[in-house]
């Protein structure tokens, strides 16, 4: 009886229990707390035992028979599992979140204006609305971060509202570099005439700073050569003495400039550089030896520059830089000339209006060189020695001007421009195809063949016989007797026309004799005519001739340089091939020696290691 007592009571039991479990269901109850605070929950059973899956984001403690203090410590969702004494089971769903009702008060006051939201989602904040500056976005971001671990726990899903301004910045930069310069050169050179007729004495005297009057030694030291007058010269022609002498005093003005124009969003940096990069040799140690590697330096001008847009202002952090190639300074390493670098650099912090303009001036740069050349002794005597010395003075000064104006640009900006680059106009009008005109005559006359060409036809040359050739024709052809008739008191011009009814007379002999010297004329009009062409044809073939010889001696002399360049080529040629062929020989030498010295090491190496092994072994024997 007493043992089917106990397993009915043990039935029941395990009964009562499944129920219990079941009646707690799948989702359990669901208690909410913030962070660092703390609730009470009453189980409303005896508590046996307790167990939370996490003890980082919540605690419990027992504190009656039935109730239960529940502590949040982190964000997070855990469950919570309770037993009575008679093996009954409840769960709970414990939420811990964030106290943000701290947070949305403070985004309220200090953001009056904006529709910002916060809302808790595990361990992150989300931060959600409409905001009118990406600058509130920022800082919202930055308050809320004071509430998580870490800022990266701040989710932001805020936007810019329609209409916000752009958190853009448009910086206007003019770099001016001004450079002074002040020269000033003062010299004298004394020299007597070269024929020596100044008490048969021949001298000069000169510093050498500056270029002095030299004699003609070619001449037999009979001229003077003066290679510059300097700025006076003067000449005793008694006495046949002369002086040169150079004052001269120079200034000068140089400025350069660039304007630069950047854009860059808040809170970014932005660089400009308009210069070079000039390579410098590193000597490194290695293994085997000393390895040369290349760095690469910026130089130029150069601006760095980090905008931060609040509201109407703008907070600047610009660095301007200037740096030079300094050869003065220079080093020599290995053979390579490395120059130094002037540099001018300054940096500030600062904050402005929008469009306000602010400089950065009094990077100065001066230099004086100051030079002298005497003759010794007599240079140093007072007054007198004036006159035998050369100065020479420069002074240099070079001030560098920065002027930055920061604007904030606004949403659709056209920024620097609005206009796109227009195309070049054109230089000259387009020609129309259909009109043409005839070519132009040729800008030189036809060339004359040469002489003894084949069918050469002698130009026509006049000569001052050749209106006397004419006329003495004329007459010839009105004498003839033949073509001489007589009509009527009339002479008609051509025989054919001559009528039936014309008698012809005889000549007389003052018009034989007119006939006759009129022929003997045109004969000596046409030798005269004809030798005039023989010697143009002769001077024309003797010119054409020099030219053809004067070709050739050109030909000739450009052929013999060529060849003197070629021959010239091929030596370097051969002395670059054997400076080569020498160079790869001491490598491949220098190679085979690293290889031999690389398998001896090897080969002790492998020996000391048998031997160790060789002792080893007979050790363990």
């Amino acid at each position: 009886m007493s043992r089917r007592l106990k397993l009915f009571i043990l039935l029941i039991a395990i009964a009562s229990g499944s129920i219990v479990y079941a009646g707690a269901g799948a989702d359990g109850e669901s208690v909410s707390l913030t962070v660092g605070r703390s609730t009470i929950v009453d189980t409303g059973m005896q508590i046996a035992r307790v167990s939370l899956t996490s003890a980082d984001i919540a605690d419990a403690l027992v504190t009656s028979p039935s109730e239960l203090l529940i502590n949040g410590k982190t964000p997070g969702t855990i469950s919570m599992f309770v037993w009575n004494r008679a093996g009954g089971i409840k769960r709970y769903e414990i939420n811990v979140q964030r106290d943000l009702a701290r947070l949305t008060s403070q985004i309220k006051e200090l953001f009056p204006n904006e529709k910002i939201e916060a809302r808790a989602n595990g361990r992150s904040i989300v931060l959600s609305g409409a905001v009118s500056n990406k600058d509130v976005i920022d800082r919202a971001v930055s308050l809320a971060g004071g509430y998580v671990d870490k800022k990266d726990d701040v989710i932001t899903l805020l936007q810019l509202a329609e209409g916000a301004p752009s958190n853009q910045v448009l910086l206007r930069v003019r770099f001016a570099e001004v450079s002074r310069s002040a020269l000033t050169e003062l010299g004298v050179s004394f020299f007597t005439s070269p024929d020596g007729q100044f008490h048969n004495v021949i001298g000069r005297v000169t510093t050498g700073q500056y270029p002095a009057p030299t004699f003609d030694s070619q001449s037999g030291g009979n001229k003077l050569i003066f290679s510059d007058f300097l700025n006076f010269f003067i000449w005793d022609f008694k006495n046949d003495l002369g002086a040169v002498v150079k004052a001269l005093q120079t200034r000068g003005l140089f400025q350069s400039l660039a304007e630069p124009n950047l854009v860059a969003e808040s809170g970014k940096e932005a660089s400009f550089l308009a210069g070079g990069e000039i390579p410098i040799p590193v000597a490194q140690p290695g293994g085997a030896g000393v390895a040369v590697t290349i760095m690469w330096k910026e130089f130029g001008i150069r601006l760095n520059f980090t905008p931060q847009v609040n509201g109407d202002r703008v907070h600047l952090k610009v660095r301007p830089e200037v740096s030079t190639l300094d050869f003065t300074n220079a080093i020599t390493l290995q053979g390579f000339r490395i120059p130094a670098l002037s540099t001018r650099r300054t940096e500030t912090e600062l904050e402005l209006q929008n469009g306000q303009t602010f400089a950065i001036a009094g990077l100065m740069n001066n230099t004086m060189n100051k030079s002298m050349q005497k003759v010794p002794g007599i240079g140093d005597i007072p007054i007198l020695g004036l006159l035998f010395r050369s100065e020479a003075a420069q002074k240099d000064r070079t001030e560098l001007v920065v002027m930055i104006t920061p604007q904030i640009l606004r949403n659709n900006s056209p920024g620097v421009t609005n206009e796109l680059p227009r195309p070049p106009e054109t230089f000259l009008p387009p020609l129309d195809p259909k009109r043409t005109r005839e070519m132009p005559p040729p800008a030189f006359p036809p060339v004359p063949p040469r002489s003894g060409a084949a069918n050469a036809t002698p130009m026509p040359v006049p000569t001052a016989t050749s209106q006397d050739a004419a006329a003495a024709a004329a007459k010839m052809q009105a004498l003839t007797p033949n073509t001489r008739p007589v009509v009527n008191g009339d002479s008609p011009s051509n025989p054919a026309e001559t009528p039936a009814s014309a008698v012809s007379r005889p000549l007389t002999p003052q018009e034989q004799k007119m006939i006759a010297r009129a022929r003997q004329q045109e004969m000596e009009a046409r030798k005269s005519q004809n030798g005039a062409a023989k010697k143009l044809r002769d001077k024309v073939a003797e010119d054409q001739a020099r030219r053809d010889a004067e070709a050739s001696s050109q030909a000739v002399a450009a052929a013999r340089k060529q060849a003197e360049v070629d021959k010239v080529a091929q030596a370097a040629a051969a002395r670059r091939s054997a400076e080569l062929a020498r160079k790869q020989a001491e490598i491949d030498k220098k190679k085979q020696k690293d290889i031999a010295e690389a398998e001896a090491k090897l080969k002790a190496a492998q020996a000391a290691y048998e031997a160790e092994l060789a002792k080893a072994k007979k050790k363990d024997q």
